[in-house]
């Protein structure tokens, strides 16, 4: 098997967290890839990202400032892994796809659905392959989950509750993250529990919400120990009721405010029991409770003959995961490592990835549709946001990119 020549452009916190992945990836299933060379405009970050890479690979990649140069100059390119805050996205992955390169870009795909889907038809037009880097889909727990609910373990699902209370008071790895010209803390981290809900469950239909900004201004640490104080002008907070295409109904809140108590409960309600999902990376097991019934973990498996993760990831975890218990960083480039396995098995197949450019465009119209609802005072059909009929929030973001 010849490994996939890539380049990784954002050598900051989560494109060092990428290479520790393809690294794992590597590790895992030899020859998957080659880390031809690394691009940030910042020198000193791709130095410095080149050198773990020489440890980790065994080989230095070349170190680039700009883009267009590393393309030109890396012979038989083939991918490359976008790791740039998300307002650079949609140039950045044009540019590359009109070049003949297949991208993975991390989540959210861009700062608003036009932005999104202008990436999604120029990959289309290219005939290359985009996909999102959307790893907690790949958490093991979330595929048994969606097994139980294949198998019809609690009948047909009618509702579905996702609580999220995380802390506030501090910079969430990144200052840039709490700014609306970058889309806001909602779209680059709720923008997970988008996606999870509609595998779980299936297309959201519709939105009724309302957002609000609790904490105006925090100061912190960034992910580098850098102090940082940064003005919070987006929304840190909302709750919803949604409708699914199949007729389900759902509760939705995020909130990255509290200053105590946090939480968090994903709860599938069907016609003959309850699903229990864990929290994202957790390793902790899927509950079933029906009338006096509890089973969960390992219990699970003998219902379940069809449950098998695809290769990498059962490489990475295990064929038939019911549970784990990584620290945090090993949990991390192994969900990483699943992403990248995909798009290495799309580009070597000839296949779509299974979270291409479309699911990352509804994934960015998902949390809009939760701030376009806000800001409308009334519920939103997520196609309209998904059509351009509906805007007003992001054309909000779109002011705030230029000042």
């Amino acid at each position: 098997m010849e490994p996939i020549r890539m380049l990784l452009i954002g050598c900051g916190m989560m494109g060092a967290r990428h290479l520790r992945g393809l690294a794992e990836l590597e590790r895992t299933i030899p020859g998957s890839v080659a880390l031809a060379g690394v691009c940030d405009m910042r020198e000193e970050s791709a130095a410095k990202v080149a050198a773990e890479a020489e440890e980790l690979f065994g080989a230095r990649p070349a170190v680039f400032t700009d883009v267009g140069k590393a393309v030109a100059e890396l012979p038989d390119l083939q991918a490359a892994d976008v790791v740039t805050d998300p307002r650079s996205h949609d140039n950045l992955v044009v540019g590359l796809v009109q070049a003949g390169v297949d991208v993975i870009c991390e989540k959210p795909l861009a700062t608003t659905v036009a932005r999104a889907l202008r990436m999604v038809e120029a990959a289309e037009r290219t005939g290359r392959i985009l996909a999102v880097a959307e790893n907690n889909k790949r958490d093991p727990m979330n595929r048994l989950g969606r097994a139980c609910l294949d198998a019809g373990l609690i009948g047909r699902p009618n509702f579905v509750l996702q609580l999220g209370i995380n802390p506030g008071g501090r910079i969430v790895a990144t200052a840039w993250r709490h700014r609306l010209a970058m889309g806001g803390v909602l779209l680059d981290v709720a923008i997970h529990l988008g996606y999870i809900l509609e595998y779980l469950v299936g297309p959201i239909d519709t939105v009724s919400a309302r957002a609000q900004l609790v904490l105006g201004k925090i100061a912190g640490k960034e992910f580098d120990g850098t102090e940082v104080e940064v003005e919070v002008d987006s929304e840190d907070a909302f709750t919803a009721a949604l409708t699914f295409a199949s007729g389900a109904q759902g509760h939705w809140t995020s909130h990255f405010a509290s200053p105590g108590e946090t939480m968090f409960k994903r709860l599938v309600i069907g016609s003959e029991g309850t699903l229990d999902s864990p929290g994202d990376r957790s390793g902790r097991p899927v509950v079933i409770r029906r009338g006096g019934e509890t089973l969960s973990g390992e219990d699970l498996l003998p219902l379940l003959p069809a449950y098998q993760l695809n290769d990498v990831e059962a490489r990475l975890f295990g064929e038939r995961a019911a549970g784990y218990s990584y620290e945090g960083p090993v949990t991390d480039r192994k969900l990483i490592a699943a992403e990248m396995g995909d798009l290495m098995g799309a580009i070597r197949e000839g296949r779509a990835p299974e979270a291409d450019g479309r699911a990352g465009a509804r994934a960015v119209a998902i949390i809009y549709a939760m701030l376009e609802s806000s800001l409308a005072g009334g519920a939103v059909r997520l196609e309209d946001v998904l059509s351009g009929a509906v805007h007003a929030y992001q054309d909000r973001v779109e002011a705030a990119r230029t000042t």
